[in-house]
């Protein structure tokens, strides 16, 4: 018996190892985008031990320069029970050269892996013209045209990239923020002012931390490009929306070599501070449509609707869930509620709306889910129309309307129905829905004995009383209008709120700040101490944020008397949060200072001003 059960378990473990999943994937490092002349690295990568390989990557028609160059990386892992496992993952890398413009494909290769064949993805690359004032751009021991700094005015650039300049009024675009440079080392920025994107409903997309630059085609030369932010972009209106320039200052490494024997043989770089800024982008969005239909939810994209009712069969005075789902990508987060149809005497509570999204290349993309609670009062049988959602999908250019499906409720008599009382029940119409209880609408008048009344000889008019139930309410009108003018002045000073609530939402920023350094969370920690910086000061001095840099800050303090040590330490704080959001380093001592820092720095601004 221990034998069979050995073997059984030996048949399992082997199936499981069969079923394993491989996974072969092949990849261009640096991206897809190249200039023609220059080396393309490709790599093959399988996360198994591999038995054969094949590929013939010449194929193509790039030139083939060395490889394949396999590399095996095993790793161990123990889990909580003690047992150790193994992973290998193997990689092939060829170097190719692409010696003219075009677009190459390069072919899927071949892995046998335990007797069975898998097969990769194919790579496109795309070679482009290299750029012809690279020349002139490269550093000093090149020599070229360039500056007094060794960085020539096409060398570092700002740019806006967007996937898409016509759309549809509510479809979403990304937008993306991009620092292009060729030969030098971008160590940071500094001073970054954000375009204004006024027009737009914005939504930022978290481009995690890995995020890596790639070779790409700008302003009719080939750069390395590092993406500094992104949005999703919805407009709100048709039309010319233009989206404003933004700015910043990269911090430049340029070589500038050992100029005598005594010099520091490791010094050979400077930092460089190179302003740069954006063009002006200008997208073109078309009006929707005419013959909306009525049941249109303000929805542009791609939906479906789902209707759900928890049970078929309740009793009288019982809940019962009625569930929509809205699924799909688009502006999903913008998008009205429907408004089912239920019978007259149900009982219907607000709906409870729960909505789970994430943001992609296309828009925002999950579901949103409307809960009714509904309570039926009445016995019989009760129909649930089928909901309509109208919305308008851009990729077809046309309205479309999806339904859910029609429900049937059977109610049951319950304890607390009204056709289940005393006296006689009078159905109105075959619906049941005008339910009229007769025998029970007649009560007892109560007779009071006639001897048992008497007159009120004292006078009401002119006492105390009288004059108090006359003067009160007009007093109590009179401070009612005076708290209520009060509250709208203070509603429409909207800079006076702002300043007012400047502290109180700083505060709030830093504990977010404290728990993403609880959590050891380097880049979100360093983002809300910036936030709740500069949030503090356009709060506090009524600028708006795009218009805020650290030079003009210090400016807005001093005039305004604020200590030069206050100002200098407000100015730190920022730049610091600047460096590490894009140089990050893992000193966790330095991140306690800095949040000390930020908090008493923002102590001192809040007495000064």
């Amino acid at each position: 018996m221990k034998k069979f059960l050995l073997a059984i378990l030996v048949a399992f473990l082997s199936l499981a190892s069969a079923w394993a999943e491989v996974s072969f994937v092949a990849s261009v490092k640096g991206g897809s985008t190249v200039e023609a002349g220059k080396r393309i690295q490709v790599e093959f990568e399988i996360n198994d031990k591999c038995d054969n390989f094949e590929c013939d990557p010449s194929a193509s028609g790039l030139r083939l320069v060395s490889g394949p160059f396999p590399s095996t990386y095993m790793q161990r892992s123990i889990d909580s029970s003690g047992k150790m496992t193994t992973s290998n993952t193997t990689t092939y890398t060829y170097v190719l050269v692409a010696e003219k413009e075009g677009s190459y494909t390069i072919p899927a290769a071949k892995a046998k892996v335990g007797g069975k064949l898998y097969t990769s993805n194919e790579l496109t690359v795309k070679a482009i013209a290299a750029s012809q004032n690279n020349q002139s751009s490269g550093d000093k021991r090149n020599g070229g045209s360039q500056s007094s700094t060794g960085i020539g005015k096409d060398d570092i650039m700002l740019g806006i990239d967007v996937n898409k300049t016509t759309v549809y009024e509510g479809e979403a675009l990304v937008a993306t923020m991009k620092l292009y440079f060729r030969n030098q080392n971008v160590a940071s920025v500094n001073d970054v002012k954000f375009p204004d994107m006024e027009g737009f409903t914005v939504q930022e997309i978290d481009l995690g931390d890995n995020v890596q630059a790639v070779t790409e085609q700008f302003n009719g030369g080939v750069y390395r490009a590092y993406p500094v932010r992104q949005w999703m972009l919805f407009p709100q209106h048709s039309g010319e929306i233009r989206i404003k320039p933004g700015s910043l200052t990269a911090i430049a490494q340029v070589y500038t070599g050992r100029r005598s024997f005594w010099d520091d043989p490791f010094n050979v770089y400077s930092n460089v501070q190179v302003p740069v800024s954006s063009a002006e982008r200008v997208i073109n969005v078309k009006t929707l449509p005419s013959g909306k239909p009525a049941s249109y939810m303000n929805a542009v994209g791609e939906f479906s609707i789902k209707g759900e009712l928890t049970s078929s069969s309740i009793k009288a005075n019982d809940a019962v869930i009625y569930r929509i789902t809205i699924e799909g990508t688009g502006n999903l987060k913008y998008v009205r509620e429907p408004q089912p149809e239920f019978p007259a005497d149900f009982e219907v509570y607000d709906p409870k709306t729960d909505l789970n999204t994430r943001v992609t290349k296309n828009g925002i993309s999950g579901r949103k889910v409307i809960e009714y609670t509904i309570i039926p009062r009445f016995a019989g049988d009760f129909k649930i129309p089928a909901v309509e959602f109208g919305f308008f999908n851009p990729r077809t250019g046309s309205y479309q309307v999806a339904r859910t499906d029609e429900f049937m409720l059977n109610v049951e008599k319950g304890a607390g129905d009204a056709s289940a009382s005393s006296g006689s029940t009078d159905y109105t119409g075959s619906t049941q829905e005008r339910i009229k209880v007769l025998g029970s609408d007649i009560r007892y008048i109560h007779v009071i004995a006639p001897d048992s009344l008497r007159a009120d000889s004292r006078p009401f008019f002119g006492t105390l009383a009288y004059w108090l139930w006359i003067v009160l309410p007009l007093l109590v009108l009179i401070v009612v209008f005076i708290v209520y003018r009060r509250e709208l002045k203070l509603r429409a000073d909207e800079t006076g709120q702002r300043t007012r609530k400047a502290n109180k939402v700083a505060t709030r920023r830093l504990k977010a700040a404290a728990a993403a350094l609880k959590a050891k969370q380097e880049s979100a920690f360093y983002e809300s101490v910036h936030k709740a910086m500069m949030g503090y000061v356009s709060d506090k001095l009524s600028i708006q944020l795009s218009e805020l840099t650290t030079d003009s800050i210090r400016q807005q303090l001093a005039s305004r008397g604020v200590d030069a040590q206050v100002i200098d330490g407000c100015a730190d704080v920022l730049q610091t949060c600047e460096f590490a959001r894009y140089a990050p380093s893992a000193d966790g001592s330095a991140m306690d200072k800095l949040y000390e820092k930020a908090e008493q720095i923002i102590g001192q601004l809040e007495k000064a001003l």
